[in-house]
């Protein structure tokens, strides 16, 4: 504060020292007029040029006191050009930093550089050797990645509680409503005169399913680095671990072998294959023919599958009998959240490609089960080689089986048709 008080009284003089300069070239200049005239006579030229090399010093010396008001404090002689590094001295630079680094003392130049103490000349920020070393880089706490698909069908699925103890094997009674027996399971329903034999009497048969959770699991693998200076980090691979899981659930949900994971619907002996009517394409009457083979008996939960690139093209462009475009009353709802002939479409990366058998699917997934297991739990792993490499493998594990219950499609009353709740169409 004292420095700062005294650099005012400084420039407070300064300025009274040029008033009082400035004053006197004013009295100066006053009367003069009558001057020349007793001393030149009549040679004004002579005495214009006078007055004009009196100009030129009054405002040299005033330009002068001008630049000693704003001279730098401390500033005894010009300033060292590059920091005293020379032009061509970076690698100077760079060792002298290395070695403050590592505990040396810092020289005096390299602290006038850091402080800025002295003249920066040619200094820019476009290349490293000509200052841009000295731009502190920033980076930002947002993690920049393509959004998953938010819908899964895996919540559509009927979901049972993992009990006690979580991975024991459950089973379900169901009745046997395969073949000929129809949605009524075998129940017999006659019609007799009085007091005749009725013959041919059958009894329901149940079945028995089964399900027992299996293990499954996800893991990525971080740097020490990133976990030290991104405290973050796990809040942003969060979402991306939880996409990655839903994503997979879904494959299995559809795809799954059954061979100690998920039975998918696709490979299941209910499902039903529907003929289309031209290659590679998408029909009308494709859709209205699956829509007539669907088992309307329970809650109606049905929704079609299907990828986007390949089917939206389709499936919007598709016409009735009359030539008139069926997509146009929903297309009000927008993409996101279409309907094809009032259900609920579904898009996945997951669906076959156009032309490929399953590449529209509608399915009522009330009846697909899911048993939940052990929940999730996460593991760290930082064995031996891992910590040489100064990495960190996380890993998520949990269990859950999951298949359809319905083993084979439903035949109707007049023996010849079959319904199902898995309707694919065929390549």
């Amino acid at each position: 504060m004292a420095d700062e008080e005294k650099k005012v009284d400084e420039g407070q003089r300064t300025l009274e020292v040029l008033t009082t300069s400035l004053k006197g070239m004013a009295d100066n200049i006053e009367g003069m007029e009558a001057r020349l005239k007793a001393q030149y006579g009549t040679d004004l030229k002579a005495a214009q040029e006078e007055m004009d090399a009196k100009r030129i010093k009054a405002e040299a010396q005033f330009d002068e006191r001008l630049r000693a008001m704003h001279k730098p404090a401390g500033e005894t002689q010009a300033p060292d050009e590059f920091y005293g590094y020379g032009k061509d001295g970076f690698g100077d630079v760079i060792a002298e930093v290395r070695a403050a680094g590592m505990g040396g003392a810092a020289p005096e130049r390299l602290m006038k550089m850091h402080k800025g103490e002295m003249e920066k000349r040619d200094l820019t920020t476009l290349a490293g050797g000509d200052g841009g070393y000295f731009m502190s880089p920033q980076f930002s706490s947002e993690l920049l990645r393509v959004p998953d698909d938010s819908q899964y069908i895996s919540g559509l699925c009927r979901s049972i509680p993992a009990g006690s103890p979580p991975n024991a094997e459950i089973t379900f009674n169901a009745f046997d409503q395969t073949g000929s027996k129809g949605v009524y399971g075998g129940v017999a329903v006659y019609s007799a005169k009085e007091a005749a034999n009725v013959t041919n009497l059958t009894t329901p048969k149940l079945l028995q399913v089964s399900l027992k959770p299996e293990k499954m699991g996800a893991y990525w693998i971080v740097t020490e680095e990133s976990t030290a200076n991104t405290p973050e980090m796990g809040a942003l691979m969060q979402p991306l671990v939880q996409g990655a899981i839903s994503s997979y659930r879904d494959d299995k949900i559809q795809n799954g072998t059954g061979a100690g994971e998920f039975l998918g619907f696709a490979g299941c002996s209910a499902q039903l294959a529907i003929a289309r009517k031209t290659a590679d394409e998408i029909n009308y009457i494709d859709v209205v023919n699956m829509l007539a083979r669907i088992l309307t008996a329970g809650s109606g939960n049905y929704v079609f599958l299907c990828q986007r690139v390949g089917l939206l093209p389709q499936l919007m462009t598709l016409t009735n009998g009359a030539g008139q475009l069926i997509w146009s009353e929903n297309a009000r709802d927008g993409i996101p959240a279409p309907r094809l002939c009032g259900v609920p479409i579904f898009f996945n990366e997951i669906s076959p490609a156009l032309g490929t058998a399953g590449d529209l699917r509608l399915v009522n997934l009330d009846y697909y089960l899911i048993k939940q297991g052990q929940g999730a739990q996460l593991k760290s792993d930082n064995t031996y080689a891992n910590f040489l490499a100064g990495k960190e493998t996380l890993k998520v594990t949990w269990y859950e089986d999951g298949k359809t219950w319905l083993t084979q499609p439903i035949t109707l009353r007049d023996g010849t048709n079959t319904v199902s709740p898995f309707i694919s169409l065929a390549a």
